[in-house]
């Protein structure tokens, strides 16, 4: 009988050691876009002259302008990324995943830090694409 108990106490100890393990310690990139935004949003990172961007725990938070275009001061940190539609009263409307196109980041170099994805139908994003 002490060995079941054992046993099972080794492999519920095991499993939390698992979950801690696995769970994703980056920060959550929450993007904060005007209500029936359409076109590309594009983020400009390490600009000395920008704010940084704001924190919730451990989350950033991009507020995007109605052009789309955000400078900050902040550097570019790997995570996971939601992106939400705010109304007039502050109402967070998550983004279907169908009509985000483009999702793509670019890491200094000669390059600038961006981040950068398109808003809208596929039919807008392949519009916007041919007029590049």
């Amino acid at each position: 009988m002490k060995r079941y108990i054992f046993a099972a106490l080794f492999f519920m100890v095991a499993a939390v050691v698992f979950l801690f393990a696995t769970v994703n310690k980056n920060p959550l990139h929450i993007y904060l876009v005007p209500e029936h935004f359409t076109g590309e949003v594009v983020v400009t990172f390490n600009q000395t002259d920008s704010q940084p961007l704001a924190k919730e725990k451990n989350s950033f938070v991009y507020s995007i302008p109605d052009s789309g275009k955000l400078s900050t001061s902040s550097a570019l940190e790997s995570g996971p990324v939601e992106v939400y539609f705010v109304d007039s009263q502050g109402q967070r409307i998550k983004v279907d995943q169908e009509i985000l196109h483009g999702v793509a980041s670019t890491h200094g170099g000669d390059r600038e830090t961006i981040s950068k994805f398109f808003i809208g139908t596929r039919e807008q994003y392949e519009a916007y694409v041919n007029q590049q």
